[in-house]
């Protein structure tokens, strides 16, 4: 009984609660991963692999964004409604919105042109949603650590 109760949002809520913090893995490791080796290909290190890799990376990570937000914004409603909380929740949502549309925006360029990553007109425009997206999720990060470790959101007392 105490490993279910230690795996329990709050006495009455089931192990799966919250939900929020055991989605969010998914669209970090991705995105982050296929962001990197996007840019390592549009950098110079070219391997036949890698932009397959790269944009099946960033498709699978842009709709596990879909499952963090909505994991997110159900388990908003269980945090407190602290000035100080809000403070922090508001941007980190936003940010979430952002990670979406960025990554929407890079994978609408994959669409228009299959092989986008080896246009050389397109290549600043790409390198500079990458390194937005790879910010973003930074930021996204951080905001939620604060949420967690510094304001104790999702935490028993």
């Amino acid at each position: 009984m105490p490993l279910a109760r230690s795996l329990c949002y709050t006495g009455a809520m089931t192990f799966l609660e919250p939900l929020h913090p055991r989605l969010v893995h998914f669209p970090i490791a991705l995105l982050a991963t296929g962001s990197i080796v996007a840019l390592v290909y549009l950098l110079g290190w070219r391997r036949a692999a890698l932009p397959m890799a790269a944009w099946l990376m960033l498709f699978l990570g842009w709709l596990s964004i879909f499952a963090a937000i909505v994991s997110g914004l159900v388990d908003r409603n269980t945090a407190p409604n602290d000035p100080a909380i809000l403070a922090v929740m508001n941007p980190h949502t936003a940010a979430g919105f952002g990670l979406l549309i960025v990554y929407g925006l890079l994978l609408y360029e994959r669409l228009r042109a299959p092989a986008v990553l080896d246009q050389p007109r397109r290549r600043a425009w790409l390198i500079g949603l990458l390194l937005a997206g790879l910010a973003l999720l930074v930021l996204e990060g951080w905001l939620g650590g604060r949420l967690v470790y510094d304001l104790g959101v999702g935490v028993q007392g």
